[in-house]
């Protein structure tokens, strides 16, 4: 292994809950009688990214300006609510010191907003220092946001890697299926919120798989 890749923002910091509470905020200042109870918030994560998740709720029935809208909003609540005592989940700070000092490429490679990664460093200051992920990518750096495998092809070419080099770690299976597509090992380490089976094999002791990966590379 020579780089490993953190998919999204829920494999760093589990923020399913204050997402979802921003987002209803969000539609109650539209003026939308929506609301977003945690069922319908897990099945809604079965496709990632926000905007896509406001229109196959609202069966595509609002323009885009609306829902370019909303999900500002929605933004703009997501920064409000990020907790000084926000902290990175079971195990990413532990992967992290284990990869540095064994000279280990990060990535953490999503397709959310810039203003998202932000609002993330600004959470966890102190916690988690980005400095040391070699590649940071956002939507601003594809056409196609996840679950298009494109924004981990272009991770692999900035970093001069092959799929063979890299190991990626995802929390829904609509994201992990962005880096299978491209025939990249991806671990499946589920979020709160994450609809998953026993079928799909979750695992939920990352850090212990990811040492035994390195020790025996």
């Amino acid at each position: 292994m020579k780089a490993l890749f953190f998919g999204s923002i829920g494999t760093i910091v589990e923020t399913s809950e204050i997402q979802r509470q921003s987002f209803n905020l969000a539609f109650k200042e539209a003026g939308l009688n929506w609301y977003w109870n945690i069922a319908t918030y897990c099945d809604l994560l079965r496709a990632p990214g926000g905007k896509k998740r406001i229109r196959n709720y609202s069966k595509s029935v609002l323009n885009e300006n609306i829902v370019d809208l909303i999900h500002s909003k929605k933004e703009e609540y997501f920064e409000k609510f990020l907790s000084e005592n926000l902290s990175p989940r079971e195990g990413v700070t532990e992967i992290i010191d284990l990869c540095t000092k064994s000279k280990i490429k990060l990535g953490f490679i999503t397709t959310t907003s810039l203003k998202n990664i932000n609002s993330i460093k600004t959470a966890l200051l102190g916690k988690l220092d980005f400095s040391c992920f070699d590649i940071i990518t956002s939507i601003e750096d594809v056409k196609n946001p996840k679950p298009d495998s494109e924004v981990y092809a272009f991770a692999l070419s900035e970093l001069g890697l092959d799929k063979s080099d890299v190991y990626v770690i995802e929390d829904t299976k609509a994201n992990q299926s962005a880096a299978i597509e491209l025939g990249i090992t991806c671990f499946l380490n589920p979020g709160e919120y994450a609809l998953v089976g026993t079928n799909d094999n979750p695992n939920y002791k990352i850090s212990k798989s990811i040492s035994s990966i390195i020790k025996n590379t």
